[in-house]
């Protein structure tokens, strides 16, 4: 998991390593916790400073800035500060009247929208979801995986090759064969975890977009908006590509230079760091530490710039390029999905819920990567990392305690 939205991506990454390899070490808990506490630190900065004064010049107004936390709310501040209404914009807002329930309500999300003059919506920036941030990180690894597992498999096939005699392009294989090949690939990989050899290089594994704007306009303006941001100080356009279709944008992928050391620090020396206690930290470690995190970290860190028109925007919430249609279209496309690849996903999807759970110390890894589990046992995982015990009984039938909280208990007499 190689996250280029965070200056210490590669500790990072070289821990989820670690990870995946089965190389638990104590005190990992306190050092994922205190990555995310300090990058939310630094990321508000960013984006209450830099992109909001960038939005300010290319717009050449002031701003005002709203937070949205569900999605049902953003899609109706969208229908609210509509530009101009045309017949497909009526038909898709009908629609969602007719039938709100269709367009994936009380879906959370941790957005702003960008107001000019406070009636023009001119941007939405958003910080992808935990779960979002697991899936995607888990997509890259299950890729990776099956590249693993086809040129093991392949490797397998050489050798019955071998025993009978033949060029591997020459050995006819039954569908049962090649299954059996696949499956003892997979336990040749699994065996590669446990024996802590395991590697894979950050750029596949990347996730680029953990932080990113829509920059929203008319298509002249846009045309501008790309040569704006190369032109600014301290941005570097690294990617840019157009979607055409039924989803229409431009995404630009920037590397964003942080202020200094000492800007970052002055802008944020009223800080309460009280928010660490909210996640297992101490307040004034915290505080003392973040000097060193941040002369320890990268200069740059990389985010998501998508350049669209407001018909364009509205088809993506409310018509033919819906994102969560989109979403889940991606999550069956995918080749491999098998215990490997599943395991990978719950131990990204712990580590992550880890960095935002009320503790910080975990005493061991719930998933290894060459084990079998059921969904049921990351979900309790994760549940004691949140502080909700989870038993999973609906009527507590067994329970003997005379003192036990459950009202229904009765006591017994002759226990064995």
């Amino acid at each position: 998991m190689y996250i280029t939205g965070l200056t210490h991506r590669d500790e990072l990454f070289d821990l989820t390593m670690r990870w995946l390899n089965d190389d638990f070490h104590e005190g990992d808990g306190k050092i994922i916790t205190g990555i995310f506490l300090y990058e939310s630190v630094i990321s508000a900065a960013l984006i209450t400073g830099r992109m909001l004064d960038i939005l300010g010049k290319i717009f050449k107004t002031s701003l005002d800035v709203e937070r949205i936390r569900q999605k049902q709310l953003l899609r109706e501040r969208l229908m609210q500060y509509l530009p101009q209404r045309t017949d497909r914009i009526e038909e898709l807002t009908q629609n969602f009247r007719q039938n709100p329930e269709f367009y994936f309500p009380r879906l959370p999300l941790d957005a702003v929208l960008v107001l000019a003059a406070g009636t023009r919506l001119v941007s939405i920036g958003r910080v992808k979801r935990l779960s979002r941030v697991a899936e995607k990180a888990s997509f890259r690894l299950m890729d990776a995986l099956l590249q693993e597992i086809k040129a093991e498999a392949e490797h397998i096939a050489e050798k019955r090759a071998a025993i009978a005699g033949l060029p591997l392009a020459s050995l006819i294989s039954s569908p049962d064969d090649m299954q059996k090949d696949f499956f003892a690939a997979e336990i040749a990989v699994a065996s590669r975890f446990r024996d802590k050899t395991m590697k894979f290089q950050p750029d596949p594994l990347s996730v680029n977009d953990m932080l990113g704007f829509k920059i929203i306009g008319e298509e002249k303006e846009l045309d501008s908006v790309a040569a704006r941001l190369g032109e600014e100080a301290g941005i570097t356009i690294v990617e840019r590509q157009r979607h055409t279709g039924n989803y229409n944008a431009v995404n630009l992928l920037i590397d964003v230079e942080l202020p200094t050391v000492g800007e970052l620090m002055k802008a944020l020396r009223g800080l309460d760091w009280s928010i660490a206690a909210q996640r297992g930290l101490d307040p004034e470690e915290a505080r003392r530490g973040f000097p060193a995190y941040l002369e320890q970290g990268s200069r740059t860190i990389r985010m998501e710039i998508i350049l669209t028109t407001y018909p364009e925007l509205m088809e993506s919430e409310f018509g033919r390029s819906l994102h969560e249609l989109r979403i889940l279209r991606l999550r069956e496309r995918w080749e491999y999905c098998g215990l490997i690849a599943q395991n990978a996903g719950y131990l990204i999807e712990y580590l992550l819920t880890l960095a935002m759970a009320p503790i910080a110390d975990v005493p061991e890894l719930p998933v290894k990567m060459y084990g079998r589990y059921l969904p049921e046992t990351i979900s309790s995982a994760k549940c004691a990392l949140l502080g909700n015990n989870v038993e999973g009984s609906l009527l507590n039938a067994f329970c003997l305690t005379p003192d036990c909280p459950d009202s229904f208990c009765w006591p017994v007499e002759n226990k064995r």
